[in-house]
């Protein structure tokens, strides 16, 4: 009995030095909860942060032609007969919740901001002269959205699958009648190598209307706005990534198709819009926050002055 307990005291240091098995299966799930899904930086930029909760960001400046990189005005590539737009800053603010180690929620509100370097603005157009005065330097958040997103693999292919439901606040869309939008979207890449990817995105918008006219008072009437408002959108792209250094990426892309339904029109009756090229350039800092410079045009009319340049941020923290 003597040596029972002295082998058992013996043995105390040992036991308490054996890990918890509760404790040791919680830090293995809150371990396997962190896990990367997916290899593609491109696409962790989309996915958000890892942790539990994050705030969820990206913001897009859409700035001059390559010809006129510090003019206000931003020519309107896809058909030069239209009157150019302004230079702009938008994006989307909020908080992301990781639900499981695929699964996410995202909460955020639009920002829009015309002409954010541009304090004076002269222009023989008078509509664009008045969208100057009326909004330049204006910093304005609208647009709410929630988001429910999945990142997944299937065989080689790295995905990230968007459902989206917008309720419209801003003025512009609300004076045109709409009211909310459903969109679906999806974004994957195939690696080919360690530096090379092929990547695609697909998505598909539906908008939703409140308002049929709008009143004008300069012809004292109703006017219909079933030939302005757009109810759906297609679009799919391809593109191409070489990855430089682990934090450096080119990208090549190419719009496939293009397409917009007026309110009036058929699912038969498509508008296709002009299929857009872009050139850019992608610096990581880290996982989560990236930069890049790019360049628009349309591959059969390459021109400085119908070269839009831009640049897109994700801040993920």
């Amino acid at each position: 009995m003597i040596k029972f307990l002295a082998l058992l005291l013996a043995s105390l240091p040992l036991l308490a030095a054996q890990p918890n098995k509760t404790e040791e299966n919680i830090s293995k799930k809150q371990e396997n909860s962190k896990e990367e899904v997916l290899e593609n930086p491109t696409l962790k930029n989309l996915s958000g942060a890892l942790s539990s909760f994050s705030f969820y960001s990206r913001f897009t400046y859409k700035g001059g032609s390559l010809s006129n990189p510090t003019s206000a005005e931003r020519p309107n590539i896809t058909n030069s007969a239209k009157k150019p737009s302004l230079q702009s800053l938008s994006g989307q603010l909020g908080m992301k919740y990781r639900v499981s180690k695929s699964d996410n929620l995202s909460l955020q509100v639009g920002t829009y901001m015309t002409t954010p370097f541009h304090s004076k603005f002269e222009s023989k157009d008078s509509s664009l002269q008045k969208e100057f005065d009326d909004n330049h330097q204006n910093l304005e958040f609208d647009n709410p959205k929630i988001s429910y997103f999945k990142t997944y693999r299937f065989g080689y292919f790295q995905n990230v699958s968007f459902a989206t439901f917008e309720k419209y606040t801003q003025k512009l869309y609300r004076d045109y009648g709409y009211n909310y939008n459903f969109s679906l979207q999806h974004a994957l890449a195939v690696p080919l190598s360690k530096s090379f990817y092929i990547a695609a995105t697909l998505s598909y918008q539906q908008a939703f209307f409140d308002k049929d006219t709008i009143y004008i008072s300069a012809y004292k009437r109703d006017i219909s706005l079933y030939s302005y408002q757009i109810q759906r959108a297609y679009k799919a792209s391809i593109s191409m990534e070489y990855y430089i250094k682990e934090n450096i990426a080119l990208r090549a892309q190419t719009d496939l198709g293009n397409y917009e339904q007026l309110r009036n029109e058929g699912f038969s009756d498509v508008d296709r819009k002009d299929n857009q090229q872009l050139l850019a350039m992608t610096y990581f800092f880290n996982r989560d926050i990236s930069i890049a410079p790019s360049a628009t045009f349309i591959y059969d009319d390459i021109r400085s002055d119908k070269t839009n340049l831009g640049l897109t941020a994700y801040f993920n923290l």
